[in-house]
């Protein structure tokens, strides 16, 4: 029997199951990243100024397929073609996969299509944003929805891991349910006393969501004229930590925001990075559900640590573009981080299978 293994969990079942679950995985995981690089890209297309680069015009650009050779239309135009010659194809096939091959896997089919929903919408919402003029609202709007999309494609992703190719689906780092009902992620082997439900998974939960809304509020500071630059210092602004005028006042809201959820998400990877798997109760290895959550509280900390600093230097530096880009890239990645912190712990702590059906 051919097996294959993620978080730690050994799946067995028919070969040819078994290398679609794979492929999979794979989309999956190339959906993920070419949405980070979109996200990214658009990012870069914001911060040089390139939003207009077509002129306006949407889909196409200067009145053709081919753009003009100049570097507004180039960032542009590069943006629309990796959104439809990547990312595009990469979730419409996944999806499509999703739901022929595991179409009754509700866990797995609904985030599929939900998917290729965004997808869509953010297509549309892109060439109204072009069309409009970039308005702050629709921007921002564009901004949530990329970043909604990505925390979906996540969900596949973990969502796969669910998946036994040929029996009930069950969760990374599971085991089977011993006398009583418990679970071996309910019970403690060394203690052989039951143990209250963990209270990380919420704990991740929000910090998740509280990671998003920051975001949505850099967004907002980016998208808002005059905003971005009215605090040319860092931690205060023009001097005072109070500024009493609009757009100075707009810009400290984000930095608030950012304390206020860089405290949970900072205590929560504080937590996850401390978690323990129940199994014997020693820290796991990185390819157990206790292991990914560890290194990813690891990774995720860096992450935080490393786009606070940027964060800062871009104000202290006058706001060059390129590392305007990459602090939005790395407030992306912390999105990603917390998003598969919540959805892999909450699996770890409330083991249901998905279904015993079989994938076709």
């Amino acid at each position: 029997m051919a097996s294959i293994s993620g978080f730690g969990e050994s799946v067995s079942g028919r070969p040819q199951e078994i290398k679609r679950l794979g492929w999979l995985r794979r989309l999956a995981l190339a959906s993920i990243i070419s949405v980070f690089g979109l996200i990214v890209l658009g990012g870069v297309v914001r911060v040089t100024g390139s939003g207009l680069g077509c002129a306006g015009e949407w889909p196409l650009c200067d009145g053709s397929i081919i753009p003009p050779l100049t570097q507004a239309d180039i960032i542009e135009y590069s943006h629309r073609l990796v959104a439809s010659a990547i990312v595009g194809p990469l979730i419409l096939i996944t999806g499509i996969i999703s739901w022929i091959g595991y179409r009754r896997k509700r866990a797995l089919v609904i985030p599929a299509t939900v998917a290729v929903i965004m997808l869509l919408a953010q297509g549309g919402l892109g060439g109204v944003t072009v069309l409009t003029k970039l308005p702050g609202p629709i921007v921002a709007a564009h901004f949530g929805l990329a970043q909604a999309l990505l925390a979906c494609l996540i969900l596949i992703l973990v969502a796969t891991y669910r998946i036994n190719a040929s029996n009930p689906a069950s969760l990374p780092g599971s085991a089977p349910a011993p006398p009583g009902g418990a679970t071996g992620l309910d019970r403690d082997p060394a203690r052989k006393a039951p143990r209250k439900p963990s209270r990380f998974p919420r704990m991740a939960a929000l910090a998740a969501i509280a990671t998003y809304l920051l975001l949505l509020s850099g967004s907002y500071v980016t998208a808002t004229p005059g905003a971005l630059a009215a605090c040319p210092d860092w931690p205060l602004c023009q001097g005072l930590s109070l500024p009493t005028d609009h757009l100075p006042a707009i810009h400290m809201l984000h930095r608030a925001a950012a304390a206020a959820a860089g405290a949970l998400i900072l205590y929560t990877l504080y937590r996850g990075f401390q978690y323990r798997g129940f199994q014997d109760g020693r820290r796991q290895p990185f390819f157990t559900a206790s292991g990914v959550i560890m290194n990813l509280s690891l990774a995720g900390g860096v992450t935080f640590l490393l786009q606070l600093l940027v964060g800062a230097v871009v104000i202290w530096t006058n706001f060059p573009a390129e590392l305007r880009a990459l602090h939005l890239a790395l407030a992306t990645a912390v999105w990603g981080i917390m998003v598969a912190l919540a959805l892999v712990s909450r699996g770890l702590a409330e083991p249901t299978p998905v279904s015993s059906d079989s994938p076709a």
